[in-house]
């Protein structure tokens, strides 16, 4: 994932506005003029796209220091929401354009490597329906252990909706197997609260993500 922060913005000067949503507020929507690109300065947000049977696929969560909004085409592909409340950084595409033609440095902080690293979630999303569930929600859970942990506690922004729509799996298949992560002492719930975790044993929550035979009785 990419992260730019303000001291990237300020050493390309770049000028930006502020913009704050609430939980639940929609940033842009597929097809909407792609006029402005976005760097998040505080909270989390969900990219998604509705597919034709009106399911929500979840291609990537963003969170502090995520660029997005970066197009090839004039038009923004997915639709971007916020899961809590958020604050945001907003530059105008034709800047963005300008300081990328006037500085290589500049067009690959700010343009070339964050339209890769949206290629690359929508890969990854591909790849992530070929796991088996097991092995989709122990990659999960590495993931924002790698992206949220604080003292080794994770704070998950999302609910078990978003992270169904994220992994392709229903909310009762995730519902049970954080269950059997935590019977066996994997993971435990901070005050009970599933979406307070913390990780006790990484090296097999790893190993579940790559070979997750023990737990294959937990798909449906």
């Amino acid at each position: 994932m990419i992260n730019i922060n303000r001291a990237i913005l300020a050493a390309t000067k770049l000028q930006t506005t502020d913009l704050s949503c609430r939980r639940g507020d929609t940033v842009y929507t597929s097809g909407a003029p792609a006029h402005s690109v976005y760097v998040v300065k505080k909270g989390a947000l969900y990219r998604f796209r509705l597919l034709p049977e009106g399911q929500r696929l979840i291609l990537q969560f963003l969170f502090r220091g995520d660029g997005f909004g970066y197009e090839k085409g004039p038009n923004h592909r997915n639709s971007v929401r916020a899961l809590a409340n958020t604050q945001l950084s907003v530059a105008g595409r034709k800047a963005l354009l300008a300081a990328s033609a006037a500085d290589a440095r500049s067009s690959n902080l700010l343009l070339a490597a964050p339209a890769r690293a949206a290629v690359l979630a929508e890969e990854q999303s591909i790849i992530r329906r070929t796991m088996n569930a097991t092995e989709r929600a122990a990659l999960f859970l590495l993931e924002m252990n790698d992206r949220l942990s604080r003292n080794g506690k994770i704070d998950l922004p999302m609910t078990q909706r978003h992270i169904s729509g994220y992994l392709g799996l229903t909310p009762e298949t995730i519902s049970r197997l954080m269950k059997e992560f935590k019977r066996s002492k994997i993971i435990r719930f901070r005050d009970n609260r599933p979406r307070q975790i913390v990780i006790h044993d990484k090296k097999r929550l790893a190993m579940l993500a790559s070979d997750a035979s023990d737990f294959r009785w937990w798909e449906t």
